[in-house]
């Protein structure tokens, strides 16, 4: 801490309220500093998923080829609460160690803020990242629909419809091979298991939707463990240091 040296022993050795406050300082202070390096290392694992997700070269790719956004514009939501997470928490740190009343303020309320976009981040990437979400899965079935009418007419959109049925195991959108027969489409090969030879039993919207939930898990999961835990805590320590600190002035 800045301005003030710290001796445990003789304050104890003091016995006056001064002592007792000065424990208190030494304490709070450190507890939000480890707590605050937490919540740093928390958003910056975070953020980096959320890059990977956005420059993974496999769905980089496809994203590109069937014009489909979402999830992507879904993931930004949390790239951005979890960026804001990381300079918010280097703010907190630097007001902690400085004795910063007026920056612990100042921290607190960025975080209430942040806390809101952490928790709408959470809440978009769950409503366009897991198989149970309709809106994803309706969403799905019609570009893959539409890259289905396009199959004898569109090479590029052929193409990426084949790396994702191999790639993710599928067939079709929502109603598999008969996607491609009520199209008038022959049944492609990658619609079939490559070891048995049988049809894919899954379309490729539904079975998308699960292949993305690994990251939406990770991504959802950390957003509401800031919010839930790490952050109220934090909230809860910058008011007590920020209430020694008056004390000590």
């Amino acid at each position: 801490m800045s301005g003030r040296n710290y001796d445990p022993v003789k304050a104890a050795d003091r016995g006056d309220h001064g002592a007792d406050v000065e424990d208190e300082l030494y304490k709070k202070t450190w507890s939000l500093g480890v707590v605050s390096v937490v919540s740093l290392l928390v958003a910056l694992a975070n953020f980096s998923i959320c890059i990977w997700i956005r420059f993974d070269l496999d769905f980089w790719e496809w994203v590109i080829e069937i014009q489909w956004y979402t999830y992507w514009n879904a993931m930004y939501v949390v790239l951005f609460a979890m960026l804001f997470h990381a300079i918010n928490a280097g703010v907190t740190l630097y007001a902690t160690f400085t004795e910063s009343r007026t920056l612990l303020l100042v921290s607190a309320w960025a975080r209430l803020f942040i806390w809101f976009l952490t928790l709408a981040g959470a809440i978009v990437i769950c409503m366009y990242g897991v198989e149970e979400s309709d809106m994803l899965v309706k969403e799905l079935n019609d570009v893959f629909m539409s890259l289905i009418h396009r199959w004898d007419t569109d090479e590029r959109a052929s193409r990426v419809m084949v790396q994702i049925q191999e790639y993710v195991g599928c067939c079709g959108a929502n109603g598999n091979r008969d996607d491609y027969i009520n199209a008038h489409k022959p049944v492609p090969v990658s619609c079939r298991h490559p070891v048995t030879g049988n049809c894919y039993g899954w379309g490729c919207g539904q079975t998308l939707a699960y292949w993305l939930e690994p990251w939406t898990c990770c991504l959802a999961g950390m957003s509401l463990g800031l919010c839930g835990i790490v952050d109220p805590y934090i909230w809860y320590l910058t008011h007590r240091l920020r209430t020694v600190l008056a004390l000590m002035d």
